[in-house]
């Protein structure tokens, strides 16, 4: 997969999360975890967004995603709820970062 030199960081610790990642010949981009931890060099790319119409009584508004892992370098067991909430934040300060430059998409 072809690297980018660009990384996007959390607001607060300034730590590199993530890069995207495309294979030649995708139409894609999928998305490495480079941050030290357990996920580390985990490829994965999302599918279908959504949020819910209505906020829930706290006030948050739901967000459901689908996501495929295409590489697992060390053999974790992907499925759980810890792994879905740490992507789930990397999809949020994705979106927010399209929504800043102009270029996310919304059907």
């Amino acid at each position: 997969m072809n690297m980018p030199n660009e990384n996007s960081v959390t607001d607060q610790t300034k730590i590199k999360r993530y890069t995207f990642a495309q294979r030649e010949g995708d139409d894609f981009s999928c998305v490495k975890i480079i941050e030290d931890g357990q996920y580390k060099d985990i490829i994965y790319k999302y599918g279908k967004v959504a949020f819910a119409k209505e906020e829930k009584k706290d006030g948050t508004l739901p967000m459901k995603f689908d996501y495929t892992i295409l590489k697992n370098p060390n053999n974790l067991a992907l499925d759980n709820q810890e792994l879905i909430d740490y992507i789930g934040d990397i999809l949020i300060e994705i979106l927010d970062e399209q929504i800043k430059n102009g270029t996310a998409i919304i059907e």
